[in-house]
């Protein structure tokens, strides 16, 4: 099966990191998967840094012209057999190549209640022939929105690649290279730095830890979507006592190495889809405490897989990190990683994405 992945965001998270491993995969397992980027993003360099198969399209805007042709033209030229969009202005422009009788496939990522004006609901109406979203609450809001029609929807959830996460990994290597004690108790907190994503709640909670826990230390890994939210989140920092005991460790492609190092993971969010850090906690049996947002009750089921408290209340992460650190919570790491096991893998998730494609092309 020949796949087009377009993606026209410029920055590197779990959802360009999802697409950059269905690539691989498919690469594997004889399909051909091509990923249709800005040569200027932070994904493009990433798939060329890994050898990937890649192709620039300038995406600016909805409808660009010059993406437009760009992207029609390699389609129709490389007979792609389905393209699959991961953002708004990509997929607006790949709607062009229904016209040419190409499948186009939204993959939806994100959470947060979507822009439905008239533009955005004839691109989810018309331009897309099926839907995959990350999680039950992202089909539910799309449905809610009235954007498109439930049977249109297939839900597909993370998929996990169980020899790079493993309760195995050494994450002894993480915790020297940032001078962290090896007898030191950490929890660490992994995604882009921006806003929603709420770092700075752990970072208010460091000081209340602490006086519980005098050996904690705490793992920020991530880099910035834009300059200012690591000099706010800096700001955050110089304003707590024991500052010396947050790592900013930026972004990092060993992030196995720093969840093995971790005593416990922590979502902070404000909006999620189904974060892939949650699924590479259990694989790897580490704690994991999350806000209780989108997709994540989906997977966090409070005191049986993980645990649960409401988005920014740093009293209630406070009492459930503290209590992790102080007793290893071992019950629910088997029972999160039981479920990892039986329904996360990588090729469980693969297999659903290609029924959606074949459904899409059946459609053709």
């Amino acid at each position: 099966m020949k796949v087009a992945h377009t993606e026209s965001s410029i920055n590197l998270g779990g959802q360009e990191l999802r697409i950059l491993d269905h690539i691989r995969w498919a690469q594997n397992y004889g399909h051909e998967f091509q990923l249709l980027a800005r040569e200027d993003s932070a994904i493009y360099r990433e798939a060329t840094k890994r050898g990937l198969p890649r192709h620039p399209i300038p995406f600016r805007g909805s409808l660009n012209p010059k993406a437009v042709l760009a992207l029609l033209h390699f389609v129709l030229r490389n007979k792609i057999d389905v393209i699959d969009c991961h953002s708004s202005r990509d997929a607006s422009t790949a709607m062009a190549a229904r016209l040419f009788g190409v499948p186009v496939v939204r993959s939806q990522h994100i959470g947060n209640r979507l822009r439905d004006d008239l533009a955005h609901r004839l691109t989810w109406r018309y331009g897309a022939t099926r839907v995959i979203a990350v999680s039950r609450s992202i089909a539910d809001q799309i449905v809610s929105q009235g954007l498109k029609l439930r049977e249109k929807i297939s839900v597909v959830g993370e998929g996990i690649d169980f020899e790079r996460f493993n309760p195995g990994v050494d994450g002894r290597a993480a915790r020297s290279s940032f001078n962290v004690p090896f007898s030191a108790r950490v929890a660490s907190v992994i995604g882009m730095i921006r806003p929603d994503k709420g770092q700075r709640y752990l970072i208010r909670a460091v000081d209340a830890i602490v006086e519980r826990v005098p050996d904690a230390y705490f793992f920020i890994v991530g880099s910035p979507t834009r300059p200012e939210f690591l000099i706010d989140l800096k700001e955050e920092i110089k304003r707590v006592k024991h500052k010396d005991r947050i790592v900013l460790a930026g972004f990092r492609n060993d992030v196995e190495r720093f969840i093995a190092a971790s005593d416990a993971i922590v979502l902070t969010s404000e909006i999620e889809g189904m974060p892939q850090v949650i699924p590479q906690a259990f694989a790897m049996k580490r704690p994991v405490i999350a806000s209780c947002v989108g997709g994540v009750p989906e997977l966090v089921r409070h005191g049986e897989t993980g645990f649960l408290y409401p988005f920014g209340d740093v009293g209630k992460l406070t009492k459930n990190l503290v209590s992790v650190f102080e007793n290893v919570p071992r019950a629910q790491v088997e029972n999160a990683h039981e479920l990892t096991v039986a329904e996360l893998s990588f090729d469980r998730m693969m297999a659903g994405t290609l029924r959606v494609y074949e459904e899409a092309i059946s459609k053709r």
